[in-house]
């Protein structure tokens, strides 16, 4: 339906300046031709008559009919147009029928920028408290304990409601106590928490139709205090993806994990980090293949690298392997 099949209701209390010309000249008796420019207008509405005595003249409608006539075309025409506007929800609904049939998911708004911290958090609020199903969040960065005592009471409300919360957190979040707490908290709720000992992006991301994302400057620089939101349904699922392959790569912290701090490199690691990520790939859950098309190798390569690090272990078996790496500080590094 579009705006010309609306009917609009004319604007009959006054005729247009063609059509009051020829209501004067059939006033005057004049004979008019048949194509007289607003006489077939003047006849369809009523105003003016066929003269049956003098043919070619016309008679003018009786002042109390003419009201009558016009105040019927215009109750007509409203409610022609009142069916129409009460019949904008159900075509609406047919439109979004056809565009999920072909699996079409339009964006209901772009992104907007967020430029304040108040900005900021009286959106992701606002936000997390409407989510229905998940929320995914990326901490990169050191959370104030604040900020992270005054977020507790809402992520716990959302886990406790059946909301699934997965937050990603550095490795070295793990020497914070009051972050700890929050983890120890929100695990119990059934929240599931990961680190990561590299850089990742900082995400928030509720039922796959909110996100909210840094703002970098045109120097590659984070602008801390601000933040772009977004429910465009493409960008929200790349950003997902993204979260993703990070939590694949990230270690689980459990409640009651008391790591002192991220582990380093001091030159006699059993494993490269090329390894490391295949074994977080295989406690993942992924094949040998899958994980070389996420990093760009052969399958027959991951599987080399597998056998590498079980010789260099005096391990025989892969669960084996697996069972070393959940214990071992090897998992905290990047």
């Amino acid at each position: 339906m579009t705006e010309r099949d609306i009917a609009a209701a004319p604007d009959t209390s006054r005729l247009t300046p063609v059509e009051l010309s020829t209501y004067r000249a059939a006033l005057r008796g004049e004979v008019l031709p048949d194509d007289e420019p607003g006489l077939a207008s003047l006849l369809a509405r009523d105003i003016l008559f066929p003269n049956t005595h003098e043919p070619g003249t016309y008679v003018p409608a009786p002042s109390r009919y003419l009201e009558t006539q016009l105040t019927d075309a215009v109750l007509k025409a409203l409610t022609g147009v009142t069916a129409a506007l009460a019949a904008v929800p159900a075509h609406v609904r047919e439109l979004e029928a056809e565009q999920q049939r072909y699996h079409y998911s339009p964006s209901p708004v772009g992104t907007l920028l967020l430029r304040t911290v108040p900005e900021v958090n009286a959106e992701t609020i606002r936000t997390i408290q409407s989510a229905g199903s998940e929320i995914l969040t990326a901490q990169p960065g050191h959370r104030k304990p604040q900020v992270l005592k005054g977020a507790l009471p809402r992520d716990l409300q959302a886990a406790q409601r059946g909301v699934t919360v997965r937050t990603i957190y550095r490795t070295n979040g793990r020497s914070n106590p009051t972050q700890r707490d929050w983890v120890a908290t929100m695990t119990r709720a059934g929240a599931q928490v990961r680190t990561l000992g590299e850089d990742f992006l900082r995400l928030i991301i509720v039922d796959r139709k909110h996100a909210f994302f840094e703002v970098y400057g045109d120097d590659g620089t984070v602008q801390p205090a601000a933040a772009w939101y977004t429910q465009d349904r493409g960008v929200c699922a790349v950003l997902a993806a993204h979260f993703w392959q990070q939590w694949e790569r990230a270690d689980p912290w459990l409640a009651g994990e008391t790591d002192a701090g991220p582990a380093k490199d001091d030159g006699d690691t059993k494993t490269t980090k090329i390894q490391r990520t295949i074994v977080r790939g295989i406690v993942a859950g992924k094949s040998h293949r899958q994980i070389g098309e996420n990093l760009g190798l052969s399958e027959r390569t991951v599987t080399a690298q597998v056998s590498k690090l079980r010789e260099a272990l005096g391990l025989e078996t892969v669960p084996q392997l697996t069972f070393w790496w959940a214990t071992s500080p090897e998992r905290l590094l990047p």
